[in-house]
């Protein structure tokens, strides 16, 4: 418990001694108490009942009325591992009614609950900051609301934010902006923690948990609110991403995105081990190019800056190196006065040629569709090349933008399998998470 924690609690027992034993303690009187310390703790944190310092039996006696009349809670720490947030909806009036005959209250703490806060507690205090004022009202801090995904754009294109989304994602001022004149406080955010939402028509969206809405400033906790969607039915958490800020533990699966990272140190790392050049001259391990991500929205440009920023992670992210002259790098041809032009091979072809030369392989197929997939991602890099069209909007690139990243991924692991034909790759492990593909498919 922090220090500040502590002197607070050791202050109010001190402060509850003195007035419980100017007059009696009630159930009303002990509503009254948790339900200041509750609005004026730093975090709506809940009253530790130890520090009543009652037998339990007493306890429960002016306890039991409050949770009958559904003004208070006894969060036991047995749901969710710190009592001292409200981390869940309460349970039941049955539930609970049972856990309080039954439970230890030693590490317990007591709220009040919405039906009372909203009685009592003062709007205008949290006026302009709606999740501040959620939680004020004694809705859950691991409650979560869902957003449209354009609430992102201003944040990532914005270099002075540090920005990063896959399953999960975290927004910060970069340290070169903290406190400086370069960017207004009221800007100078953090976002501890947003995760991916699943839409029933294979859209997505973003949720974020109520206590880090809460943190932000009035000024973008008024963004966000314009942009939460209403229709709660419509979208769904990454299983993944409640699985890792709510349970603590590992994600089931990579995403497509970690996939084709993960992918691209592998086939470097085999390329070593046969004792060749690294394939790839970067393979973005620690910083992914902003336009690698999602589509904030489903427009044109936003599906050809991403395809942008994979075709230069890949096909011009090729080293030559590692070809080690056994294709040619270049044509030769004779122009019409007789001169010789030069013209360097793209890499694509080169990588195309290379394994025709010197991979047998039982599924052409795979080869193919793998050098099909890089040609494609390079023709929708720039669709506009020699043209002007107007943007278009259309929901359908979601669905196209998750083929594509298929497609790459499907092209890195037979890329990878063929160096691992090479007979000194035999010994060489790949990971379980990489050899089972084991990769969510959206």
């Amino acid at each position: 418990m922090p220090v500040i924690f502590r002197s607070a609690m050791s202050a109010f027992s001190k402060l509850f001694r003195k007035s419980s034993a100017d007059e009696k303690v009630t159930p009303e009187y002990l509503l009254a108490l948790a339900t200041e310390f509750y609005v004026q703790s730093h975090d709506f944190n809940g009253l530790p009942v130890h520090a009543l310092e009652m037998e339990p039996d007493d306890l429960r006696a002016l306890l039991r009325p409050l949770v009958e009349a559904g003004t208070a809670y006894v969060n036991y720490g047995d749901r969710h591992p710190n009592p001292h947030i409200l981390a869940f909806e309460p349970e039941s009036r049955e539930q609970q009614l049972e856990k309080l005959a039954t439970n230890d209250l030693a590490g317990a703490c007591l709220y009040p609950t919405v039906g009372h806060l909203e009685s009592v507690v003062d709007r205008d205090t949290y006026r302009g900051r709606p999740y501040s004022l959620e939680l004020a009202l004694g809705y859950p801090a691991l409650g979560y609301h869902f957003f449209d995904l354009s609430i992102l754009e201003s944040y990532r294109n914005d270099p002075r934010y540090y920005y990063s989304f896959d399953i999960s994602g975290r927004i910060s001022i970069h340290d070169d902006h903290f406190r400086q004149s370069t960017m207004p406080e009221r800007d100078q955010i953090l976002l501890e923690s947003f995760g991916l939402a699943l839409q029933k028509d294979d859209g997505w969206g973003v949720v974020v948990f109520r206590r880090y809405l809460s943190s932000l400033s009035p000024e973008h906790q008024q963004i966000w609110k314009a942009k939460q969607e209403d229709d709660r039915e419509k979208f769904a958490p990454h299983p993944d991403y409640l699985r890792s800020s709510i349970l603590g533990d590992w994600h089931e699966k990579l995403s497509l995105f970690r996939a084709v990272l993960e992918e691209m140190k592998q086939i470097n790392a085999l390329a070593q081990h046969i004792g060749r050049p690294p394939l790839f001259r970067n393979t973005y391990s620690e910083n992914w190019p902003n336009d690698f991500g999602y589509l904030i929205r489903p427009t044109g440009r936003e599906l050809a800056n991403f395809a942008g920023a994979l075709d230069k992670m890949l096909s011009d992210n090729i080293n030559r190196d590692f070809f080690q002259n056994e294709v040619p790098y270049e044509d030769e041809q004779t122009d019409k006065k007789g001169r010789t032009v030069v013209t360097q091979r793209g890499t694509i072809r080169i990588l195309d040629e290379w394994i025709k030369a010197k991979v047998r392989c039982e599924n052409p197929e795979l080869i193919e569709h793998a050098i099909k997939t890089l040609k494609e991602i390079r023709k929708k890099r720039n669709p506009n090349a020699h043209t002007i069209r107007p943007d278009e909007y259309n929901v359908a690139l979601f669905k196209e933008q998750a083929k594509l990243m298929r497609d790459a991924y499907r092209a890195l692991v037979t890329l990878r399998q063929i160096l691992q034909l090479h007979p000194a790759a035999r010994d060489y492990e790949v990971p379980d998470v990489l050899e089972n593909q084991e990769v969510w498919s959206f």
